[in-house]
Formats: C-alpha cells, sequence, structure tokens
C-alpha cells in the first residue's frame, strides 16, 4: 500500500475465510481498492497412527507406518528421518501416494533411531515420531 497503513481483522470464526476488499482514500482524489484472501485454518489434531511389523529377520525388518490426519480440512504429512525428508520412494522405502503410508525393508543396523511423521497445515503441525527399534523387536 502508498503508506504502508495495515488491516488488521480480530474475533475470527471459521466461516469467515474469504476474499476481502478495501477501498482506500489516501488523498482527496486519490482512491485505491486493494483485495484481500482470508482462510481461516483450525489447529491440527493429534495425527491417528498405526505401526505393524510384517516380518522380522536377521538380515531384514519389513514394516508399515501410517499416520494420517484427524481432523477435519486438508493437511500435508511428510517423514523425516535425520532431518532429510523422505519424499518419494526408494529400494528400501515405498511411500504412498498420499503420503500416509510409508514401507519400510530396514537392515539391522537402520532400525536404531526414530522416524518423525508431520501432519501439517499453514497454521499448525503435530510430530509423532516412531521407534523403529521398538517395532522391529516387538511388532509395533
Amino acid at each position: 500500500m502508498f503508506n504502508q497503513t495495515g488491516l488488521r481483522i480480530g474475533a475470527l470464526q471459521r466461516g469467515d475465510s474469504g476474499v476481502y476488499g478495501a477501498r482506500i482514500k489516501l488523498h482527496p482524489a486519490m482512491v485505491e481498492d486493494q483485495f484481500f484472501n482470508l482462510s481461516i485454518y483450525e489447529s491440527v489434531p493429534s495425527p491417528r497412527t498405526r505401526s505393524q511389523l510384517l516380518a522380522s529377520t536377521l538380515e531384514w525388518c519389513n514394516v508399515t507406518l501410517q499416520c494420517q490426519g484427524a481432523g477435519k480440512g486438508a493437511v500435508n504429512v511428510t517423514w523425516k528421518r535425520d532431518n532429510i525428508v523422505w519424499e518419494r520412494s526408494s529400494e528400501r522405502h515405498q511411500l504412498s501416494p498420499d503420503g500416509t503410508t510409508l514401507r519400510l525393508s530396514l537392515p539391522p543396523a537402520a532400525t536404531n533411531g526414530t522416524l518423525a511423521c508431520t501432519v501439517s497445515n499453514p497454521a499448525d503441525r503435530r510430530v509423532v515420531l516412531f521407534d523403529l527399534g521398538a517395532i522391529c523387536q516387538a511388532g509395533g
């Protein structure tokens, strides 16, 4: 805006999302119309999770992990280990198209540590940790 004037809207509710307009009179002969797209997001509830041990041998641990948003509205699901985001499938893991299910084939050395699932929207995020060693030893 011309003179860095701000617009503050308070007491917002879920139904207030939409396009809002403002007509700004800067000088007697100068009028500027501005439009704002307002999106209201709910807090992200704790994700629904599940782990399933498919097979465990001396050479491999095969598990399926699920992590899903539990509330209304669209959420993003990301998986991370050692600060590396797992976005695509590889020879040792397969990620479902919606990102909620992760299938892993891990050698014993790779079962140490945790895998983080983050469920988020633009306003909030929740992180759940899966202990790979415990899952591979106890079956979930």
